[in-house]
């Protein structure tokens, strides 16, 4: 009875003991395991994440450029052996020699598909945005099959030409054993601009 009356009077904290005593060890020690986990270990766990995910992008991008670096020797041999494609535009350095360009080049087609053209007229040059366009009026005697052909070399010329106005009206007549067809067109091309082409009034209508 004095002891324990001295224990209490000097105010000591006395642990529990048996098996009380070890589950509050038990839990203490749980405590600390959480507290180091939370300010030590997920920490390090986190940067190391982050770190193995920057390596691998890291690791990616260079696969890549490997990747591309070796396939640009056989990317340049395939652009080397593709053939140049159609012109787009009339070469020329006014539109006065384009026109003469173009007008040949119509007349060339039509040769080609054996048909002789009854007129040819320069028509006015336009501007369009940053482009000249130009224009050839075109009418001919032929038959339908000849203007089927032309149209279609019309289509695949370089520089590329557009068919405007086309009209078609049967004379009655034969032309190599098929009804004859009176033909009228406007072929047109485009040709770069000059800058003092900007001021000219014309525009597309």
């Amino acid at each position: 009875m004095m002891a324990s009356g001295s224990s209490e009077q000097t105010g000591q904290t006395v642990l529990p003991e048996g098996r009380k005593g070890q589950a509050l060890a038990v839990g203490i020690g749980l405590v600390v395991l959480l507290v180091l986990w939370n300010m030590v270990a997920m920490p390090l766990w986190g940067w190391y994440h982050s770190r193995a995910e920057a390596l691998d992008t890291r690791r990616a991008v260079v696969a890549r450029m490997a990747a591309l670096a070796a396939a640009l020797p056989a990317l340049r041999r395939q652009e080397a052996s593709v053939p140049a494609g159609p012109s787009f535009l009339l070469e020329g350095g006014n539109d006065t020699v384009a026109a003469a360009a173009l007008q040949e080049r119509v007349q060339q087609m039509a040769t080609e598909q054996g048909m002789a053209l009854s007129s040819v007229e320069t028509l006015a040059a336009v501007s369009v945005g940053r482009y000249r366009r130009i224009g050839v009026s075109i009418a001919m005697l032929t038959s339908f099959p000849a203007v089927i052909h032309f149209l279609d070399a019309v289509e695949r010329a370089s520089p590329v030409l557009l068919v405007d106005g086309l009209q078609l009206h049967a004379t009655g007549e034969n032309v190599g054993g098929a009804p004859s067809l009176q033909a009228a067109m406007a072929v047109l091309a485009f040709r770069r601009g000059d800058p003092q082409d900007g001021a000219r009034p014309q525009v597309a209508p």
